[in-house]
């Protein structure tokens, strides 16, 4: 799909965490249930699998598109009960300063209004969760509620 025909998310965040230690967090299953997800379950190399669930929502599965220890992971972001297209979910890490910077990328959104929805959504999704890391590396405190939604 040409780039003019599709929507990118793509934000940059400082965290005060060494890079090491924010690619452990994106990559292992253990460390993705204190920020991210409920559950988690991915075998973490190119071609591999991952599953990702929240309690009341859904399970993301799918399959390790792109890894590169230490660097950055990527999934074929699979949408459940919607029958359009997936798209791709990238996470970076580079050293920064006296941190790091994750890139948090989402690729692959038709401009179709039947996509407008779940665009808004990953925009929304992406930058909360993100921000809910940043909390759990500086400061152990994990941000997410029962009433997040």
């Amino acid at each position: 799909m040409p780039p003019t025909e599709s929507r990118v998310l793509n934000h940059q965040y400082y965290i005060r965490a060494p890079p090491k230690k924010v690619f452990e967090a994106i990559s292992s299953p253990a460390l993705l249930t204190t920020w991210l997800a409920n559950t988690a379950d991915l075998s973490p190399r190119k071609g591999g699998r991952y599953s990702l669930g929240w309690t009341d929502g859904p399970t993301h599965t799918g399959e390790i598109v792109e890894f590169e220890p230490g660097k950055s992971i990527a999934f074929a972001w699979e949408w459940p009960g919607v029958s359009l297209k997936g798209t791709v979910f990238r996470l970076s890490v580079e050293p920064k300063e006296a941190g790091s910077l994750l890139v948090v990328e989402h690729s692959g959104f038709p401009k179709l209004e039947e996509w407008t929805d779940l665009y808004g959504g990953a925009e929304w999704g992406w930058t909360y969760f993100a921000m809910n890391l940043k909390s759990v590396l500086e400061t152990g405190k994990d941000l997410r509620t029962k009433y997040d939604g």
